[in-house]
């Protein structure tokens, strides 16, 4: 299927959606498929691209044509339909779905820089270690701190069963734990606790004010 059919049917799935059937249409061009590897490449590329455009049309904020024509969202659509493209899990497509979705609210409340952060942290995160880090603050939600406590004896409330759960859930093996989740720094999503207490070995962490900025925006548009 071309470019030109892959539209036209894209634009007739999304007709009662005229704002996705608009951004439908600025979906950049890919080469014909003229032999079956290019084939295959085209129908993954369009199967992540309906997956991308469903999760926009099923989200409950509501793109209007005054949004989608200024610089900053093209700008912020083209980037993250880039990143959906390149992405293998569904899930990850649909989060990335609810982020272009608040991406106006994102640049007006930061920048455009702080929609590009966010958007390179889920580029840079496989959707297990998001899974896994979702799973953390989920920890975090549920034990606030309580009058003195420290950031490290507060996450040591929970820490030992967080691990469990996520050794057992995601089959880690447990020698590989620390190295796993230790990983998922360069994302700016979670930072290592550090600091001079007793007894501590440097062995647990919390999601970051980017995590944070992160579920704030994509809890906002649900799927």
């Amino acid at each position: 299927m071309n470019e030109l059919n892959t539209i036209a049917k894209l634009s007739e799935k999304y007709s009662n959606k005229p704002i996705v059937r608009a951004l439908c249409h600025l979906i950049p061009g890919w080469s014909s498929a003229d032999t079956l590897l290019q084939q295959r490449a085209n129908e993954i590329k369009r199967e992540r691209i309906i997956a991308f455009f469903d999760a926009i049309a099923s989200g409950e904020t509501e793109l209007t044509n005054e949004i989608i024509e200024t610089e900053d969202f093209l700008h912020c659509y083209y980037a993250t339909l880039h990143a959906a493209i390149n992405s293998r899990r569904k899930e990850k497509i649909k989060v990335l779905a609810k982020l272009l979705a608040s991406s106006h609210k994102i640049v007006s409340e930061d920048s455009i820089d702080g929609y590009e952060e966010i958007l390179s942290a889920l580029e840079n995160i496989s959707y297990r270690e998001f899974a896994v880090l979702q799973t953390l603050y989920n920890y975090e939600i549920k034990h606030p701190f309580e009058g003195n406590e420290n950031v490290l004896q507060n996450t040591m409330k929970y820490w030992d069963t967080f691990k469990t759960e996520i050794i057992k859930k995601y089959n880690i093996p447990e020698n590989q734990f620390l190295s796993f989740i230790k990983k998922t720094e360069r994302t700016g999503l979670y930072l290592q606790i550090t600091g001079a207490y007793w007894g501590y070995k440097g062995d647990k962490g919390r999601t970051t004010s980017l995590w944070q900025k992160l579920v704030d925006y994509i809890k906002e548009n649900k799927n």
